[in-house]
């Protein structure tokens, strides 16, 4: 899978001291959620981590380094899928991606996403969520050939509409319950399970 294209995460300069890159990642995190990728500067940043811009520079080249090294050290790579059932394990994988959207991006994250109103960005968490995306459908590409789901199931088709669903709700309401995931999954899953009717159009 090619990789995200945003510039380097770090430039030479002095050692690193791990709180410092914590502030100034915390920061350009709390940025994102409330305004978006845009509003992720490095003047942004030094104001709000109380950061001095030439330590930032020391350390990162640019604004999207300080975006890019920010998601990298707040995502950690998918983990083995948890549950006793198919059901509950692809209930796990997709709360794990819908927290990439809702914990990490924010609402501010998520607009510049929906709006593409900085490509690089969006590009850069694309990256970020398919490892989540394609863990969900080899997870569903497995049961399908253990044969608990059925045949004829196109998985990419089904984790489009299981994460689609997060920001159509997002939309229409402005928040996402709690349940919310459960009452999808459900859905997703009689349809998932149950084998179409012949001739049905």
């Amino acid at each position: 899978m090619r990789g995200p294209t945003l510039s380097s995460s770090s430039s030479p300069g002095r050692p690193r001291r791990a709180e410092t890159d914590a502030s100034i990642h915390g920061a350009a995190l709390r940025l994102l959620r409330e305004g978006g990728s845009r509003a992720v500067t490095v003047e942004a940043v030094a104001a709000e981590s109380g950061v001095a811009k030439t330590t930032i520079y020391r350390r990162y080249s640019d604004r999207e380094a300080v975006l890019r090294a920010a998601l990298t050290a707040a995502i950690v790579p998918p983990l083995e899928p948890v549950g006793e059932t198919p059901r509950d394990r692809i209930r796990w994988a997709l709360g794990q991606a819908w927290h990439q959207m809702s914990d990490v991006l924010g609402p501010g994250g998520l607009a510049s996403i929906l709006s593409d109103d900085d490509p690089r960005f969006s590009e850069l968490f694309r990256g970020v969520l398919n490892p989540y995306a394609d863990a969900l459908v080899e997870l569903i590409r497995a049961d399908i050939a253990a044969g608990t789901l059925r045949g004829g199931l196109e998985p990419d088709t089904v984790v489009s509409l299981l994460i689609g669903a997060y920001l159509g709700e997002l939309v229409r309401r402005g928040v996402v319950a709690d349940d919310f995931i459960d009452r999808c999954v459900d859905l997703m899953w009689a349809a998932m399970t149950e084998r179409p009717t012949r001739g049905r159009r």
